[in-house]
């Protein structure tokens, strides 16, 4: 991207979204998961080299700068994310929320909201029926 050109606000990407197909919709929101992950990831390997860096206080200050970037844009592009959510629920398309912790970590996530099949039916990223679901599982739910 030129220094000159910068993304669409939030308000024209909510109002050009509304022409995609849902497949487009799920398509953006596993792409801006995956970029937000690997920002976080990229942060988390900057943090680390800035605490074991023997650079001086100004080359610290250049990367530190880009961790903030970096910042900047996962907040950016999270709104999207939202705004995919409020477009997919718009159309009555339900949602499935991928765990935080997992895009935190910078791992890769592979659920994706549900719009095909029955309602409430499980299907994973590549849009085949979970065979486990309506199973009951052991654990501690919250």
């Amino acid at each position: 991207m030129s220094s000159e050109s910068l993304p669409i606000n939030p308000a024209a990407f909510a109002e050009a979204i509304k022409e995609l197909p849902l497949s487009s919709l799920h398509s953006k929101v596993l792409e801006l998961r995956n970029s937000i992950a690997h920002l976080h990831r990229s942060n988390a390997e900057l943090r680390l080299f800035l605490a074991e860096s023997d650079d001086t206080e100004e080359e610290k200050k250049e990367l530190q700068s880009y961790v903030t970037e970096n910042e900047g844009v996962i907040v950016s592009m999270s709104v999207r994310v939202e705004l995919l959510k409020t477009e997919l629920e718009h159309r009555g398309q339900p949602w499935i929320e991928v765990e935080e912790k997992a895009e935190e970590n910078g791992e890769e996530t592979t659920e994706v909201p549900v719009t095909n099949g029955s309602e409430g039916e499980s299907r994973d990223s590549n849009g085949n029926a979970d065979a486990n679901a309506g199973q009951e599982e052991d654990g501690v739910y919250l």
